[in-house]
């Protein structure tokens, strides 16, 4: 198979198992491909150049350990080219930031204690001023969550400072990339108007007792059975910001209704 840096990593796993064990010999958070469940929700996300990221090694790093198990690559990555030793060098970024202010927020605590720490770098966010920088201290990079505040505008880079830590910074960029999914959401169709028109169309699922990462799983899972027409009815805890650019990336639209802090409905439609 001729693979390159975007080759999605579930393809990978595919046409060879022992991709599993290779990209976990890399990092240690890749050992969490060999759970089945976390294996159907995380490998379609991340390709290559993003697995180098949150390995914190050059993409050619990867490249060549996938050669040693067959897979080839046409693609120019470099990894003919550069040196031995600086194959392995950590990545490195020349900042831009200002950093004049850095408030400092450590997710590994939260991350120990099984909580997805999404809801509290959001509130440490809102109580910041816009001037200020975020740091946040974990022990990798958390790829999906950058990409939504990328949306919600802001730039952000990443630093290894040891191994095992990974230090990432967030500023208020001027403008946003994009306008939020809820807002384009509501202007096409609120969750009234989405219920009159799925009425009698609509596949029911209730995720809120389920255990990470089996709402996500879950509701991949069924959104993929909708028919034509037709629509899933969530019942859930909190919205679902890991899984929301995931859904859009399918091609699937939401909107939801906030019933209380640990009560909120969503329909899923194409």
């Amino acid at each position: 198979m001729i693979i390159s840096a975007k080759t999605k990593i579930s393809k990978l796993i595919d046409e060879n198992k022992e991709t599993i064990d290779v990209i976990s010999s890399i990092n240690k958070h890749f050992k969490k491909l060999k759970n089945p469940l976390l294996r159907k929700a995380l490998a379609p996300r991340v390709n290559i150049a993003d697995a180098a990221r949150i390995g914190g090694v050059p993409v050619c790093v990867m490249i060549d350990k996938l050669k040693e198990i067959g897979f080839t690559t046409d693609d120019d990555c470099g990894c003919e080219t550069v040196s031995p030793a600086d194959k392995y060098r950590l990545n490195e970024k020349l900042s831009n930031m200002k950093r004049d202010t850095i408030v400092e927020l450590d997710v590994r605590p939260i991350l120990d204690g099984g909580t997805d720490p999404f809801e509290a770098i959001m509130a440490k966010l809102k109580t910041m001023d816009e001037s200020h920088t975020l740091k946040i201290i974990n022990t990798f990079e958390p790829i999906p969550l950058l990409n939504i505040l990328k949306k919600k505008g802001y730039a952000y880079e990443t630093e290894r400072p040891e191994n095992g830590i990974v230090h990432t910074y967030l500023e208020k960029s001027d403008e946003e990339e994009n306008a939020s999914p809820t807002t384009e959401k509501e202007v096409e169709m609120n969750f009234e108007m989405a219920e009159k028109k799925f009425e009698g169309k609509m596949t029911e699922v209730d995720v809120r007792d389920l255990e990470m990462p089996m709402p996500m799983v879950t509701i991949l899972e069924e959104i993929e059975k909708i028919e034509s027409g037709g629509a899933l009815y969530v019942h859930h805890k909190k919205l679902p910001q890991y899984l929301i650019p995931e859904m859009e990336d399918r091609g699937y639209k939401w909107v939801s209704n906030e019933v209380d802090e640990a009560n909120i409905k969503l329909i899923i439609f194409k």
